[in-house]
């Protein structure tokens, strides 16, 4: 698992993609799957969905845009 997130530290096209497009976009639909959730009646459920998966994603996210800029600050 190292050995693949050291590959991926070296592309700034596979980091924007996930900084910018994936992660940020699982964020928005686990979001809105937990306020489905919560107003559908499983209200447990719906917070775990909105404050777990949604934050992983998001940090996520800063952590791909953060490697990104540090990238192409080097080259």
């Amino acid at each position: 698992m190292k050995k693949y997130l050291g590959e991926l530290k070296r592309h700034s096209e596979a980091l924007f993609i996930l900084g910018y497009m994936l992660f940020p976009l699982l964020a928005l639909v686990v979001a809105g799957l937990g306020f489905f959730m919560v107003l559908s009646g499983s209200k447990v459920f719906g917070l775990i969905m909105l404050l777990v998966p949604t934050q992983l994603f998001i940090f996520g996210a800063m952590w791909a845009i953060n490697n990104r800029k540090k990238l192409l600050e080097e080259k």
